[in-house]
This record gives C-alpha cells, sequence and structure tokens, in this order.
C-alpha cells in the first residue's frame, strides 16, 4: 500500500508537468499579460531558456525580458518532456505543487527592489534534504510517505531569498551506492544527460542531471565523500563542497556527519558563489556552525579578478606527485589546464603528499562512514509518524519485503541490504577505532594539511576531480571507456577527512562525448579564493574554443529513450 500511495502522488505531478509542454503557449501567454505583457519565452526559441546560466536569468529578469512564472512554467514543462518521457534523465522525484504560484507572487513584488541574486530563480533539491509538504525519502521507497515537520534550514535560508523550489531530485538510495551510483528504488538509474548510456555518478546524481539537462539554473546536493563533486565531474558542472560548518546540516538525512555538508552545483562560477552565499549562515541546530554569522561570504557578489591577462599573478597551486592516473585523455586535459592556469599567472608548484593522504578510505573516511550512518539515521528518523520506520533493523524488513514481492527484479539492491546488516552486526560507533579516528587522526590531517598548505606558501592544491570519466551504465567490455585507477576519487577524500573547501570545474571533454572536472582544494574558509581561481580558469577555456565545453547536453528528441538499465518501480 505504502509504494501505491507514492506511485499515484507521483504520477499526479508527472501528468501535470507532461501537460504543461502541452499547453505552454497558452500558459506562457496568458503569464505575460498578468506580468505587463512580457513576451512568452516559448514564442521565441532563439532564447534558449534551457541553456541560461544563473547570471543570465538574473539578467534577464532584472531587464523584464522573462517573468519568474514563466521561467518556473518552462522548467516544469521541460521536466515532463524529458525526465519521465523522451530520454528519460530520472533526474526529478517529486514536483512541488506550490511552485508556479510562489513564482507569480514574488512576480507582483519584484518592482519592490531590494532583492538578491536569487529572486525568483527556480532550483531542484536532493531528496535527502527536508522540504515541509514533500516526502523526505532518501530515495528510498520504504521512505516515500515520511513527510518531515518542517523544512531543513538550508531550504528555509534559499527560500527567504526569494529562490523557487521546483522540486525534489533523485539519489542513490541513501547516498551509498554499494555498485549503484544514481541509482534509487523509488526514482531508478539516473542517466547523465551528455550520453544517456553513462553513468552521472553519485549520490547526488539526480541534482547534477537536471541542471545539464536545463531542468533548473541551480541544484543543492549534498557531499559526504564525493557526493556532489563526483557527479559534477561526469555531468561538466561547478560545485564547490564547502568548509565543513559553512552551511547547516539540520534537516538532511546523514550518512556520516563528520563530513556531510549541503553543496550547490551550477553551470558558472559567479552563480554557484551566489547560491554558497545565501546558503551560509548560523545555525542553532548544527554547532559546527558556530564560526559564521548571517552575513554573506565576502567578496562574492561579484566575484572579482584583475583585468589582465595575467590574472592568478602571485597565487600557487600544488600539483601532486605520485598520484594514481587511471585514463589517458584525463591526464591530457589536466596537463592542459595546468598550462592553462600558469598562463593566467599562477605558479604550479610540485608536491608531494604524505602516502596516507592518497589512501583514506581505509584508514579514516571508511571507518567514519561505517560507523556514523546507523545511529544518526535513527535519530533523524524520530520525527515521523509512528506508520514511518524507525530504526535501520526496519528500514531493512521493509526493503527485504519490497524486494520479496517484486520476485525476479528486485527494486533495492541487494548490496544495499547486506551493508545494512552488516552494521547491524557491527555496532560500530563507540569502537576503538572510530574513536581514534574522530579524535585524534581527523584533527591531525587537518592540522597538518593547513600547514603543508602554509609551508609551500600554496594556495590551492589542483588535481583532476576523478581519476577516470564517467562510467557506462552496463556491465561488460566497452571500447571507449578506460580506467585504470584502483581508486578513481582517492584524493576527493582529503577535503571530506578535513573538511577543507574543494572546488569542481569543467576542464574538457573525452572522445566518447563525457565532461570531465578539475579540482581546487584550499585551506580553510578560503572559498573565495577558490572562486577566483575557477572564474579565471573558466573564463580562458571559454575563450579557447579547442576546449569549449558545449552550451547543452545533447540531448534526444522525445520518443528516442535508449535501452539502459531502469528497475524504476510502479
Amino acid at each position: 500500500m505504502m509504494s501505491r500511495l507514492w506511485f499515484s502522488r507521483r504520477l499526479c505531478w508527472r501528468l501535470a508537468s507532461g501537460m504543461l509542454m502541452g499547453v505552454i503557449l497558452a500558459s506562457s501567454a496568458s503569464a505575460g499579460e498578468d506580468s505587463g505583457g512580457v513576451a512568452s519565452p516559448s514564442n521565441d526559441p532563439s532564447l534558449h531558456l534551457e541553456r541560461k546560466s544563473l547570471p543570465e536569468l538574473r539578467d534577464m529578469l532584472d531587464r523584464g525580458e522573462v517573468t519568474s512564472e514563466q521561467l518556473t512554467r518552462f522548467y516544469l514543462a521541460r521536466i515532463g518532456a524529458l525526465d519521465d518521457q523522451g530520454p528519460h534523465i530520472n533526474a526529478m522525484l517529486d514536483l512541488a505543487p506550490g511552485a508556479i504560484a510562489r513564482a507569480r507572487e514574488l512576480d507582483r513584488h519584484r518592482h519592490e527592489g531590494g532583492h538578491g541574486p536569487l529572486y525568483g530563480i527556480p532550483f531542484v533539491i536532493k531528496d535527502n534534504v527536508d522540504v515541509k509538504g514533500l516526502p523526505s525519502s532518501g530515495g528510498s521507497m520504504v521512505l516515500a510517505n515520511a513527510y518531515p515537520k518542517d523544512s531543513a534550514h538550508v531550504v528555509q535560508r534559499l527560500e527567504q531569498a526569494g529562490a523557487i523550489l521546483l522540486g525534489k531530485t533523485n539519489m542513490t538510495e541513501f547516498a551509498a551506492s554499494y555498485g549503484e551510483p544514481g541509482y534509487s528504488s523509488r526514482g531508478g538509474i539516473t542517466r547523465n544527460p551528455w550520453r544517456l548510456d553513462r553513468s552521472v555518478l553519485g549520490s547526488s546524481s539526480g541534482s547534477a542531471a537536471a541542471v545539464a539537462a536545463g531542468f533548473a539554473p541551480f541544484a543543492i546536493g549534498t557531499d559526504t565523500e564525493g557526493s556532489v563533486r563526483g557527479p559534477a565531474h561526469a555531468a561538466g558542472l561547478v560545485a564547490m563542497r564547502p568548509t565543513l560548518g559553512r552551511v547547516s546540516r539540520d534537516g538532511i538525512i546523514p550518512l556520516a556527519m563528520s563530513f556531510d555538508t549541503p553543496a550547490p552545483m551550477t553551470r558558472t562560477v559567479q552563480g554557484n558563489a551566489w547560491v554558497l552565499s545565501v546558503m551560509t549562515g548560523r545555525d542553532e541546530a548544527d554547532d559546527t556552525t558556530w564560526f559564521d554569522d548571517d552575513a554573506p561570504l565576502k567578496g562574492l557578489d561579484p566575484i572579482t579578478v584583475p583585468d589582465t591577462a595575467t590574472p592568478l599573478e602571485g597565487l600557487r597551486v600544488g600539483v601532486i606527485e605520485h598520484r594514481e592516473a587511471g585514463n589517458a585523455e584525463i591526464e591530457t586535459h589536466f596537463a592542459q589546464a595546468l598550462k592553462r592556469l600558469e598562463t593566467l599567472g599562477a605558479t604550479p608548484v610540485r608536491v608531494t603528499l604524505e602516502k596516507h593522504y592518497l589512501d583514506l578510505w581505509p584508514t579514516a573516511v571508511g571507518p567514519v562512514h561505517q560507523a556514523e550512518f546507523q545511529p544518526q539515521l535513527e535519530r533523524y528518523l524520530r520525527q515521523f509518524d509512528a506508520d514511518q520506520p524507525h530504526t535501520l533493523k526496519e528500514i531493512m524488513e521493509r526493503c527485504e519485503a519490497l524486494n520479496k514481492r517484486a520476485g525476479d527484479h528486485p527494486p533495492v539492491t541487494p548490496g544495499r541490504i547486506r551493508g545494512m546488516q552488516y552494521r547491524l552486526d557491527e555496532r560500530l560507533e563507540g569502537s576503538p577505532e572510530y574513536l581514534e579516528v574522530v579524535s585524534r587522526r581527523l584533527p591531525e590531517l587537518r592540522e597538518h594539511l593547513a600547514q603543508f598548505l602554509a609551508d609551500n606558501h600554496l594556495d590551492a592544491l589542483v588535481f583532476p576531480t576523478e581519476a577516470c570519466p564517467a562510467p557506462p551504465l552496463t556491465d561488460g567490455r566497452h571500447d571507449d571507456y578506460e580506467c585504470t585507477a584502483r581508486e578513481p576519487f582517492a584524493l576527493g577524500y582529503i577535503a571530506s577527512a578535513t573538511g577543507f573547501p574543494e572546488l569542481t570545474v569543467p576542464m574538457g571533454m573525452t572522445r566518447a562525448g563525457v565532461p570531465v572536472g578539475l579540482s581546487l582544494l584550499g585551506s580553510e574558509r578560503q572559498e573565495t579564493v577558490l572562486y577566483r581561481m575557477g572564474l579565471a580558469f573558466m573564463h580562458d577555456v571559454a575563450d579557447d574554443k579547442t576546449l569549449t565545453l558545449p552550451a547543452m547536453a545533447p540531448l534526444s528528441a522525445p520518443g528516442q529513450a535508449l535501452d539502459t538499465p531502469d528497475r524504476r518501480s510502479s
């Protein structure tokens, strides 16, 4: 009964969004009359709203070329045409019922002025973030009717700034892949809009795919062990994992609170900085935010770099020696990125990190992840009504029941159930190993890395976000895919373990047609420095026609879905 209730709710909203594509001309014309005769964006395909970045949309709204209601209707129609139909991106799970009404209300007050950069801008958010009125399922069918009492702190901040929530995105179930990144029992597999037979990684798969597919100009994901940076790499986006404590985690399904943080995903550096500035602020419900006040991050509105040929003059970037390579094309793009940074004035410095920084999963990140998930998840589940699961054991038992009813096509990955059982058997929180890691090892890693960056006068470490491109969705041999790395995301665990910020920006495309990302990791609370470096780098990429990213992922037309695995349950 539970899954049937969920499906009916989701189907209603999907049908509504699909019909929007058929009536969008009339709807937008009406909206144009209500907003003072503004021309309908749907009648002018030259506007290419799906390709517009957040700053471009901000300018269009300010000039009166489009209204927030028109934007909202446009994105909902595009979701209806391309997510459950056409190429079946599978980026979205639930749509917010009040989005159009909210957009109309914001349009009415636009003339009052004094609004920030996100006023009237639509966005989407990962399904592990609480939104009042929508389920917080973490991608799981067993939580498809789990409605939170209130919206998460980060949602409240975004909505107070005038952003318009369109809906919640698909994600790797409970943010842990167990061999199937981007897959959930509620939403099936999220496809990469750049190439539909490739993964968009995870766990913020739907958020990344939504922005890449032009469903929204920005998305919110969460990053524990690379869950925003990996999908940004695979989808050609800008993403910032902020310093731990910049953004509240209150109202978010936890994976490991020692590492968890919300994070913005956009197509431009400036847009990303705007979103993070709004997200940032103190929250009494999350004591890691103690060092921040409610003032915006300084230097982000707008980000400025010197108007010279060498805007990064004086900055030093550490190039990590002895890291594991995994793909020849990524290494070529990385070498070109280093040359580009040097041309822009930065000084690349070859550095050698202590060996343990290159293998943090088994020694630091993994033990914390394994120990914290169960007790923190169960504390989160206390808010839900009595008919919802309140323990990991109850969740596992309901997952097993779903799979048993499904027969040969189980909706819940069997490996996920085995992982739940392992946590129940081991009870790792409070173990000597866990206590050693959180009380001694993680603080030492933070202290040592901060000292290393200072001693070498480094403004950032630079490396490929992942050692390999986005992988195929199907197993077996693929002639256009190469990955020889044992752990493609090994360097990404540094930011997770230390809590330091890491910016991912696109650095090129592979011959197979998927993007690859470049990471800049800085010292604690140095997001502004990373943004300035990323802005200069991306401006230079835009001027280099040999490496420019296409303006938009080349989505198939409706009805041309590829035959890739999708175990979406009905």
